[in-house]
């Protein structure tokens, strides 16, 4: 029964894939992999490569929680900065991993302020001598 009903959607996905024009599925993939949505009043979400930053837009400017990885976090900035021109005035780090802080060094010139645990910053400390990479 379960085999039944995977190869008819095989089939009907395979049939209308192949009827479809090819404007239809190049416009497709060339959407972004990001999708900022507002959950509530001044406050959404930004999402891509699996992961999720918060933030919220106030009369001071934006307020960050999560960076996540440099790429996603300049694409953030970008869409942010489309929208509103209020400077990031907060950056949030809700703990030292990776995917959460690592997109931080696209604030670097943006966020007036970062606030975290101090374990972040003996993190942040630790990786960059390990990586040699203190310059940045």
């Amino acid at each position: 029964m379960q085999r039944r009903s995977f190869l008819r959607t095989a089939s009907l996905s395979a049939g209308l894939m192949a009827l479809s024009s090819k404007e239809l599925f190049a416009a497709l993939q060339q959407q972004p992999a990001w999708k900022i949505k507002m959950l509530r009043g001044d406050v959404g979400i930004f999402t891509e490569r699996g992961g999720t930053i918060g933030f919220y837009h106030s009369k001071d400017g934006y307020t960050v929680i999560d960076s996540q990885f440099p790429d996603q976090s300049k694409h953030l900035i970008e869409q942010l900065q489309k929208t509103d021109q209020r400077a990031f005035h907060l950056l949030i780090n809700t703990h030292h991993h990776g995917d959460h802080t690592g997109g931080n060094i696209s604030f670097k010139d943006n966020v007036e302020h970062v606030v975290g645990h101090d374990n972040c910053l003996i993190n942040y400390k630790r990786v960059a001598e390990t990586s040699k990479t203190t310059d940045k």
